[in-house]
C-alpha cells in the first residue's frame, strides 16, 4: 500500500507483523504529512536508525519526535513509519533497539504516563471513528493538505477546520498508529527473550497498551512477573503492566499479586498495588489502597524514578483518584496544605505549578466550575491567594492559574471566592 492510496492511513492492514522487508521508499511520504509538512524526510531519519553511530541514531530520533510525534500528537505519516521501526525491532542487529521500541510505544498511545492510571481509551476512541463517514474524513484530509501546502511556502491562511474537526482528525491518526504498532505485538512479544533488560523493559511498556491482544500479550507477562531470576525493575514493569493490559483477575494472578505486595522490596510492591488497582477498580484490596496512600503522602523526595518515566509517588496518587478518591482528596489537601506553607524567595509562577498540579489533577482551562463546586484542597487553594496579595506579580502564579482555568488576578479571584 502506498500512500497515494485513497483510503489513507486508517485502512493500514491490522495483520500480526514477526518481521517486516518492505522498501521504505515505496512510500510517497512527499505527499503524507507531519507537523511540519510534507513527510519526506522521514525515510532517510529511519535510515539513520541503523547507524552504528550513537549521534547519528540520536539526532534522528530526536527529529522523529518532532515531525510525527510533536509534543505527543501523532499526523498522518505516523502510522506509515511503524512497520519500517517494527522492521528494525525485529532485526537484532539494529544497535540499540530499545532506542526504537520507545518511540512506538509512543506513537501507539501518546505520553504513556497520561494513561498509566486509566489504560488508554481504545473502545473510546474506535467509539468516536465509527460516528464519522469515510468521504467526511477525506475531505476534512484533503483540506488539511491544501493547507500544508499553502503554510508551508510562508503564506498565512486559518486552519480550514474547527477545534472539534481537528480534534477528531486527530484522533483518526492516533487510532492509526495504534493500530499500526498493535499489528506488531509478536516482534515485541519476541524482544521479551532479549538478554539487554533495557529492551525487555521497553517491549514490556509497549505491550502493555494491546487489550485487545490481551490473550498473547498476559502469559508472556505473568511469566516474567513471576520468574524471580529476572531484574526487580524488569519483574515491577511486568506487574504494572498487567494493570493497563486490563481482563480478568484469576486466582494465579492474585496471588501474584498479594504475593508481591507484601514481599519486602517497596516497587515490587508499588508495582502490584497500581495493579491491582486498575484491574480491580474500586474494589480493590484495602492492603493495595494502603500501598499507594504510603506512596503519594511522601510526594516527589528524590529524583528516583520508575521504569514508566514517572515518580511512584504521582502514580500513587493518579490511581488512587480513580479507585479511593475519598483517600486521595485527603492526602492532595495535604500535600496541598504543605506546599502553602512552604514560602519561596522569588518566582511563584514556579512554585504554584507544583501546587496547583496536585490540586487540580486534569483539570481542563474550560472546566467552567464554581468555587463551591471545587474541591476542598482547591477551595483552599484558592483561598490562600485572595489572602496573599503580595504573590501576584511578574513571577506570579498567574499562568499556572490561567493553565488551570482560573481566574488570573487577584480581584478576579477574589470575586470568585466570594471574598470580596
Amino acid at each position: 500500500m502506498t500512500a497515494t492510496d485513497p483510503r489513507g492511513p486508517m485502512s493500514l492492514p491490522l495483520c500480526r507483523i514477526r518481521s517486516v522487508h518492505r522498501d521504505v521508499n515505496s512510500i510517497d511520504w512527499a505527499s503524507l504529512t507531519h507537523a511540519y509538512g510534507s513527510a519526506a524526510d522521514v525515510p532517510g531519519l529511519i535510515g539513520d536508525l541503523r547507524s552504528a553511530d550513537g549521534g547519528i541514531r540520536s539526532a534522528a530520533l530526536y527529529e522523529l519526535y518532532g515531525n510525527i510525534f510533536h509534543q505527543g500528537s501523532r499526523y498522518e505519516a505516523s502510522a506509515y513509519a511503524v512497520p519500517f521501526l517494527l522492521e528494525l525491532v525485529a532485526e537484532r542487529t539494529t544497535p540499540a533497539r530499545q532506542e526504537v521500541i520507545r518511540p512506538l510505544a509512543d506513537l501507539a498511545v501518546g505520553h504513556r504516563t497520561y494513561h498509566l492510571a486509566t489504560g488508554f481509551p481504545v473502545t473510546e476512541l474506535r467509539n468516536a471513528m465509527a460516528e464519522v463517514p469515510e468521504e467526511t474524513w477525506q475531505r476534512w484530509s484533503q483540506a488539511m493538505k491544501d493547507w500544508y501546502d499553502v503554510v508551508g511556502t510562508g503564506q498565512r491562511q486559518p486552519v480550514p477546520l474547527d477545534k472539534a474537526e481537528r480534534r477528531l482528525l486527530a484522533t483518526q491518526h492516533e487510532l492509526a498508529a495504534y493500530d499500526a504498532v498493535r499489528a506488531g505485538v509478536l516482534v515485541l512479544l519476541s524482544c521479551l527473550d532479549d538478554a539487554d533488560g533495557e529492551v525487555v523493559g521497553e517491549a514490556i511498556q509497549a505491550l502493555a497498551w494491546f487489550p485487545e491482544e490481551a490473550a498473547a500479550i498476559r502469559p508472556a507477562l505473568l511469566d516474567i512477573a513471576a520468574d524471580e531470576q529476572q531484574p526487580l525493575r524488569v519483574a515491577g514493569a511486568a506487574l504494572v503492566a498487567l494493570g493497563p493490559l486490563g481482563g480478568r483477575c484469576p486466582q494465579p494472578v492474585a496471588d501474584l499479586l498479594n504475593r508481591n505486595l507484601a514481599c519486602t522490596d517497596p516497587h515490587l510492591r508499588w508495582s502490584a498495588a497500581v495493579a491491582w488497582a486498575l484491574l480491580r477498580g474500586k474494589r480493590v484490596p484495602d492492603s493495595a489502597v494502603a500501598e499507594l496512600r504510603a506512596w503519594a503522602v511522601a510526594g516527589n523526595r528524590g529524583n528516583e524514578e520508575t521504569i514508566w518515566e514517572a515518580h511512584p509517588a504521582d502514580v500513587a496518587l493518579d490511581v488512587l483518584d480513580r479507585v479511593a478518591e475519598p483517600v486521595a482528596e485527603q492526602v492532595r489537601a495535604d500535600l496541598v496544605a504543605a506546599a502553602l506553607a512552604e514560602q519561596p524567595t522569588s518566582n511563584w509562577h514556579n512554585h504554584f505549578n507544583v501546587v496547583l498540579d496536585r490540586a487540580f489533577p486534569q483539570m481542563e482551562p474550560d472546566h467552567g466550575r464554581t468555587f463551591e463546586e471545587l474541591t476542598a484542597p482547591q477551595r483552599a487553594v484558592v483561598v490562600w491567594l485572595t489572602r496573599n496579595p503580595h504573590v501576584f506579580g511578574s513571577s506570579g502564579p498567574q499562568g499556572p492559574l490561567r493553565q488551570y482555568g482560573l481566574p488570573t488576578t487577584h480581584e478576579a479571584l477574589c470575586a470568585y471566592a466570594g471574598t470580596q
